[in-house]
Parts: structure tokens; sequence; C-alpha cells
């Protein structure tokens, strides 16, 4: 008995041991969230990516119980703000809100200031937004057969407004032309709501554009969609058909718009960020604003992103190369 007393003792004290080292451990790591959290929109104010943050950092703000802030940071196609963000602490309270851009520009740029696959953890996709293919109302194209037969008829000589060189509506326009067999000249505008005054200005005959810009001037009666670039139609717009309903099979952009945080950032973290930012996306007062504005939700795992990421990669590379964008 006294044999016994003496082993358990020796193990009572090897647990303790083992308890005070996880205890002292967890003393020195950095709470999560112990500070606000700085979530940086690559982009300007006001637009679909901007909406987004600040519907998820209130919600932010009452789960993990510490302010959520957004931060604007524009330029370079996102590079500004995603660079900002691959620089900052791998602790949770810095994050980007990444779009198709991210997936884009190792493609598009012969060098970035980091490398995307190290430089960000991805912890979860929130929304898949497609384009809507829009012409002006004077163009005698009433549907997509009748615009691909016009291009054809006189290659070049349509003209189509971009957000700029090397953009997800300029490269899905690229993949757009490269399935109809078609050529239309393109011309790039810094930023999308150049691009929408451009068309409205008539300066150009088509534009492929998100759907919070296209639908009020469709309403309107200004402009005249075709379709919309993904498989299936927006409950936001069903009378518009799909590509492929339209006679155009096998054509598909959509771009998407995910929280990312610096690479290295520890995975306890990430799982909490997951879980908070996917309830937010399921508020129904959140899902109702965005769901007007022609997106589909497709929160997941942070595997599931990271999955995704990689493919995005590789799609979209080939896009660019069609395209012939470059910036140096």
């Amino acid at each position: 008995m006294a044999h016994s007393r003496v082993i358990w003792g020796r193990r009572s004290l090897a647990a303790a041991a083992l308890l005070a080292t996880s205890l002292r451990a967890a003393a020195q790591a950095p709470a999560f969230a112990s500070r606000p959290i700085t979530l940086v929109v690559p982009f300007a104010p006001g637009g679909l990516a901007d909406t987004l943050a600040r519907l998820v950092a209130e919600r932010l703000r009452l789960s993990l119980g510490v302010a959520t802030v957004v931060e604007n940071r524009p330029g370079a196609g996102g590079i500004a703000g995603a660079r900002a963000v691959a620089a900052a602490a791998p602790d949770g309270h810095t994050l980007l809100l990444a779009n198709t851009s991210l997936a884009i520009n190792p493609s598009l740029y012969r060098s970035l200031p980091y490398e995307t696959e190290t430089a960000f953890a991805p912890i979860i996709r929130a929304i898949a937004v497609p384009n809507v293919l829009v012409v002006r109302a004077d163009v005698p194209a009433r549907n997509l057969a009748e615009l691909i037969a016009l291009a054809r008829e006189a290659p070049g000589r349509l003209n189509y407004a971009s957000a700029g060189s090397g953009t997800f509506p300029h490269l899905a326009m690229a993949l757009f032309m490269q399935r109809a067999g078609i050529e239309m000249t393109h011309v790039p505008f810094n930023g999308a709501a150049p691009a929408m005054a451009a068309i409205l200005g008539r300066q150009v005959e088509v534009l492929s554009a998100d759907p919070p810009g296209a639908m009020p001037q469709v309403a309107a009666g200004t402009l005249r969609a075709l379709c919309v670039t993904s498989a299936m139609r927006l409950a936001a717009m069903p009378d518009v058909p799909t590509a492929a309903e339209a006679g155009l099979p096998g054509f598909e952009a959509v771009g998407w718009q995910g929280f990312v945080a610096p690479g290295g950032t520890p995975e306890a973290v990430i799982r909490t960020l997951n879980g908070a930012i996917a309830a937010a996306l399921a508020a129904p007062e959140l899902r109702e604003r965005l769901a007007a504005q022609g997106v589909t939700f497709v929160p997941g795992s942070p595997s599931d992103f990271a999955d995704f990421l990689r493919q995005d990669m590789a799609r979209w590379r080939g896009a660019v190369a069609a395209s012939g964008a470059r910036v140096e």
C-alpha cells in the first residue's frame, strides 16, 4: 500500500508540474482578442467591400467583446492594404477583407511585396459576387447572341469599360470574348464608378458591372442586362439569364470576398475568427441587406478557403495570360 502511495504521489507531482508549465505558457501567450481589431479594406469607402466589412465589424464587436475598426487603404489594385496586413503581427488583431484581386495579382504583377500563399492565413470566404454584362440601351443588341453577332461584324469596333487593367471585370470580359470568339476594345478606368460613368456618358457600349452598380441603371432602362456571369440566376435579378441560358455555355466568371489574417496566425485564433465571422454572416439583417445586392453567401472552414484560393490563383493565371494584361 505504501508503495502505491509513493507512485501516486510521484504521478501527482508530475501532473502538477505539467499543469504549472501549461499555465505559465498560457499566461505568457498574447490573449485574443485583447485589444481592438483592425479590419483593412483595400478599397475606397462606399462599395460592396466596405459595406460587408462594416456589417461584419459591428457583429465582431458584439461577439468578441472588442472594437473592430474598419480602415480603408485603397491603392495599387488592393496591394497597398494587403501589404499592410502581411506585415502586421500574426496575432489576429489585424485582418484583411480580401477579394478576387488577391488571386489575380500574383499573375498580373511582375513582383509583389509579399508572397501570397505564405503571407496570409485564410479565415473564411464570405460571399461570391458575379458580374452583370450590360450594354447601353441604344446599342442594337437585345440579347447576348445579338451582341456577339454585332461584335463579329466589326471586330474591335465595340468598346467596353473596366475598373482597370487586370481587374476582375477586365478579366471577366477577356474570358467572355475568348469563349465567344469575338474582339472588343478595352477602355480601362480607375475604378468601377468611373467605368460606370463612362458607359452612362456614352464613351463605351459594353460593361461587366457588379450587381449593386448595374441594378439601378437596368431598372431605370438606361442599361440593358444581357446575362449574369454566374452558373445560376441571381435572386436579385431573376429575369436576367445566365450566359449558358443566353446561348454561351462554358462561360462563368464569379468574384469573391473573404477574410484573411497575416501568415503565421495561430490556428486557434483562426478558428475563433472563422466562427465569429460565420455567425456574423448568418445574421438575418446582414443577409437581407447583402442578398439585395446580388451576392451569394459561401462561408466554410479555413481549409475550404485555402483550397479555393489555390484553385482560384491557378484559374486567373490563364485569364491574365489570355488578356495580355501585365503590370510592372
